[in-house]
């Protein structure tokens, strides 16, 4: 049997014909973390996130100031030949310009926008603060975050070099999101 390629056709993500599954080191994070390359750019790659075994949920935009390692996984590994024919550019959310992969506030303004649920990671890989982005500054942004049980947190300010990544689209958070706008 051959090999399938496939090429992502949405001209927002700078992509190749070759799907790059990678595996990323996270500064001070023991679990690493593992998906398809979509994009990357001066401060943030964007990664469709395999969670496990051949499980794509969700994407994240990894700040490129906390990885300690990034390591491509082979093409021939059982892995790889799955998720290449489970990654359909349909399902990917389409960036506004790979630009706001370069700078801080271009990505955070482009979530704000979006006006969806982030899923934002600090210092301990063990805490997500989940909210929507209300507002960008310079140097930081605010996020309005929710609990568990999507209880208002209070309003965050987050400042940029703070953030080892952010979630988006993961089942988790679109749950949250169906919820959410159901009780506003």
């Amino acid at each position: 049997m051959g090999k399938v390629k496939r090429e992502i056709k949405d001209e927002n993500i700078e992509t190749s014909n070759n799907m790059e599954l990678i595996e990323i080191k996270i500064r001070r994070y023991k679990t690493l973390i593992k998906g398809i390359l979509l994009g990357s750019g001066v401060q943030w790659s964007f990664i469709r996130q395999n969670v496990v075994d051949y499980v794509l949920d969700g994407f994240l935009f990894t700040n490129k100031q906390y990885v300690d390692r990034e390591t491509e996984i082979e093409e021939s590994t059982m892995l790889h030949r799955v998720l290449s024919l489970k990654n359909k550019a349909e399902d990917i959310p389409a960036l506004e310009s790979p630009s706001i992969l370069n700078e801080n506030g271009s990505l955070y303004s482009f979530l704000k926008r979006k006006e969806i649920l982030v899923a934002v990671s600090l210092h301990r890989e063990d805490i997500l603060y989940v909210g929507k982005i209300k507002d960008v500054g310079p140097k930081s942004f605010i996020l309005d975050s929710y609990g568990t049980e999507l209880e208002k947190s209070g309003l965050m300010n987050i400042d940029f070099t703070k953030v080892r990544y952010i979630q988006i689209h993961s089942d988790y958070l679109d749950s949250l999101g169906l919820l959410l706008d159901y009780v506003e």
